[in-house]
C-alpha cells in the first residue's frame, strides 16, 4: 500500500522536522492500486523527505499522494533553498552535488536523487523537479497504476 509507505516514512521524519522547527504534513487522497517493491519506494520516499528537511531551515515540508492520469502522484515540496535553474538538468545524475560546501556540512553524497531517479524508472514511472531559489522544491513522482499504460500520463 503506497499510502501506508509513505505515511511510515513521514511519521520516522516527524523528530528531525520538529527538531529543526519545521512543519511536516502529509496530505492523501485515495489512490488506485499501484504495485511496486515497498523497499525501493521506501527508500525513495526517504531519500527526498531527507534531502527535502536537510536543504530547508525555516518554513516546512509536505508530502503529498493524489491519484494522477494512469497512476498516483507523489509530491514532496518544501520551503528550502531551492536549486538555481542550470543545476536541474545534472541534478540526477550520480555523485552531482548543487553546493559542495553545504553538501560538506549536511553530509549529502550526490547519490540520493540518482537513487530516486532510478527507483522511479524502474518501475516505469516519471520524476520532475521544479524549483525556485530562495523559495524551494517540488519534486513529482508518478508511478503508473497497476495494469495501467505507463504512456498515458
Amino acid at each position: 500500500n503506497l499510502t501506508e509507505v509513505v505515511r511510515t516514512v513521514v511519521e520516522a521524519y516527524r523528530k528531525e522536522a520538529a527538531n529543526k522547527g519545521l512543519s511536516l504534513r502529509l496530505e492523501t487522497e485515495p489512490l488506485p492500486l499501484i504495485e511496486a517493491d515497498a523497499f525501493q519506494i521506501e527508500q525513495m520516499v526517504i531519500n527526498l523527505v531527507d534531502n527535502a528537511i536537510r536543504y530547508t531551515e525555516q518554513g516546512g515540508v509536505v508530502v503529498s499522494l493524489k491519484p494522477a492520469e494512469g497512476g498516483a502522484l507523489l509530491s514532496v515540496t518544501d520551503s528550502g533553498i531551492g536549486i538555481p535553474e542550470e543545476h536541474l538538468p545534472r541534478l540526477f545524475e550520480r555523485f552531482y552535488v548543487v553546493d559542495r560546501s553545504r553538501s560538506r556540512r549536511t553530509g549529502g553524497t550526490g547519490l540520493g536523487l540518482s537513487i530516486v531517479k532510478h527507483i522511479v524508472l524502474a518501475h516505469g514511472g516519471k520524476i520532475e523537479v521544479q524549483s525556485s531559489p530562495g523559495f524551494g522544491s517540488t519534486f513529482s513522482v508518478w508511478l503508473p497504476a497497476s495494469g495501467a499504460d505507463s504512456q498515458k500520463a
